[in-house]
């Protein structure tokens, strides 16, 4: 009974050396017997929306080793590199990526140091806007039976309804007293009273609001056609 316990325990000290030689060999022929060694990866990586492309964001704040980098999308089937010379501070990467298909997308990142270590990737997912985001705004809505010109103080006062807060910016065109055309910018969606003090009464008026779909993103979108206040 000893010696058939003393034979087993044998037999696994032989089949886990045999284990073990067999990965020191693999890590020989494809490591070269040499330690892995990791790049640093892009800190803060993010996706900055645009209209049919978007802005890979992110900064290089350590490992001064790292030459280049590498942004797969859409199945590792696109690929963009670029190279990247390090300062002694805080590099940023503002990487454009254009001709996108509207909707969602979905990025793999992965660095390279001066000996061709590879880092993990990392994964960020972003938003690409184009023609659908574009025909559903809509120009911002004001009250007709409110918006007066009150002939005393001659000023026309517009009273504007609320609007999606995506919305920056709202362009109003109108004639000024001296027939010449005047524009301005209502910038707060806020705001529901506008007042122009030099309106020439009896003239129409244009307007059309621009939008910043989201927060960071790095295109406006503004309605394709201005709507007419008739007077």
């Amino acid at each position: 009974m000893k010696i058939n316990i003393w034979m087993s325990f044998a037999l696994m000290g032989f089949f886990a050396f045999s284990a073990c030689s067999k990965i020191d060999d693999y890590r020989g022929q494809f490591q070269g017997d040499k330690e892995i060694s990791y790049p640093g990866i892009l800190d803060s990586a993010k996706v900055l929306a645009g209209n049919k492309r978007v802005m890979v964001y992110g900064q290089f704040t350590s490992d001064p080793k790292i030459v280049k980098y590498q942004v797969f999308w859409n199945g590792k089937q696109n690929m963009v590199e670029k190279t990247i010379v390090r300062s002694s501070g805080v590099d940023e990467v503002k990487l454009i990526i254009d001709n996108l298909t509207e909707g969602g997308i979905n990025f793999e990142v992965r660095t390279f140091d001066n000996k061709g270590n590879m880092s993990i990737p990392i994964y960020i997912n972003g938003t690409v806007f184009g023609e659908n985001y574009a025909s559903a705004i809509v120009n911002r809505v004001f009250n007709p039976a409110t918006t007066k010109y009150d002939a005393t103080s001659k000023i026309l006062t517009i009273d504007w309804q609320g609007i999606d807060p995506t919305a920056i910016y709202t362009t109003v065109e109108y004639t000024d007293v001296n027939g010449l055309p005047k524009t301005m910018q209502v910038t707060d969606p806020s705001s529901v009273l506008t007042r122009i003090n030099d309106y020439k009464t009896g003239t129409d008026l244009y307007y059309q609001t621009t939008y910043k779909p989201q927060k960071d993103a790095i295109d406006n979108f503004t309605v394709q056609k201005k709507d007419t206040f008739k007077r």
